[in-house]
């Protein structure tokens, strides 16, 4: 399916949107394109939007968030959101040499860090069915039971984003422009 058939929508072309077009805006300051994109959905925004909520309402600080967004970014090989999590990382505290890492998919030096990077791909590769070392792995980190499950929920938020960035060729948004990151081999 060619990309033209996912426009970047705005409240005339997508009214069913303004509800996300509204929300994105408190949130982020602007209606980023991938708003737009999934505007041919509007109930895929609102969902986006709504996890996005939630994901702010865990246990796991700013930084760890910003790890698992990446890693799960970086995963999905999503060029639009390792441009955005790698911006919205140094904004909210992500270390420089830590976004650095997961852009290049280096071991991160911060053993905790590492875990939950560690963790977050296993959940990936393994489609959920992580063995019991790798979950005692996560928790011997210093991870509780809880957030392994909040991990899912930031894999879920990223999957519908990453995925809906690859069949819609999601271009960068001009604040995020100088993050440009593309998939090694591509």
């Amino acid at each position: 399916m060619s990309h033209e058939h996912f426009p970047l929508h705005d409240a005339s072309s997508a009214p069913g949107a303004q509800r996300a077009f509204d929300r994105a805006e408190q949130t982020f300051g602007m209606v980023p394109n991938l708003i737009r994109k999934m505007a041919s959905a509007p109930t895929l925004a609102e969902a986006y939007l709504a996890l996005n909520d939630l994901l702010q309402k865990t246990s796991l600080s700013p930084t760890e968030q910003g790890v698992l967004l990446l890693t799960v970014s970086r995963y999905h090989e999503c060029d639009y959101c390792m441009a955005a999590h790698s911006m919205a990382g140094r904004m909210t505290g992500v270390p420089d040499d830590v976004i650095a890492a997961l852009r290049e998919d280096r071991v991160i030096e911060d053993p905790k860090l590492e875990a939950l990077r560690q963790f977050a791909r296993a959940m990936l590769e393994q489609r959920g069915w992580v063995d019991e070392p790798t979950q005692q792995a996560f928790l011997d980190a210093g991870h509780t039971p809880g957030q392994m499950l909040e991990v899912i929920l930031a894999i879920g938020l990223k999957t519908l984003s990453n995925y809906t960035n690859h069949i819609a060729g999601t271009p960068v948004d001009e604040p995020m422009a100088g993050e440009h990151w593309s998939a090694p081999n591509t």
